[in-house]
């Protein structure tokens, strides 16, 4: 009697780490690839097609090209304000272009 009552319990803790690993396991991806989506769809709308993020659990990393510092600034805010962002890191490369060309001719 007592052989299966441990059993019993061992098999059923099994069971819920296997469910627990099936289905609780695979929410993260879930949460990532509805955010991804999200913030891909407010910076396409938005006229930052340049900019991609890049999207770790609920924090976001934008990378890409802006013309000036405010319009960076202004791609952070947004993806700031979309629901489920935690965290937003900024490496965008901002070109100028005032200095583009070569020089005096």
């Amino acid at each position: 009697m007592w052989k299966k009552a441990v059993f019993g319990t061992v098999s059923a803790s099994f069971i819920g780490y296997v469910v627990w690993v099936c289905c609780l396991s695979s929410t993260r991806h879930r949460i990532e690839w509805d955010l991804a989506t999200r913030v891909t769809a407010v910076l396409e709308r938005t006229g930052f097609s340049e900019v991609v993020p890049v999207v770790d659990g609920r924090d976001v990393e934008l990378q890409g090209q802006v013309s000036s510092m405010s319009e960076a600034q202004r791609a952070e805010r947004m993806v700031t304000m979309i629901r489920g962002v935690r965290v937003v890191r900024s490496r965008m490369f901002v070109v100028d272009e005032e200095d583009l060309g070569g020089g005096d001719t």
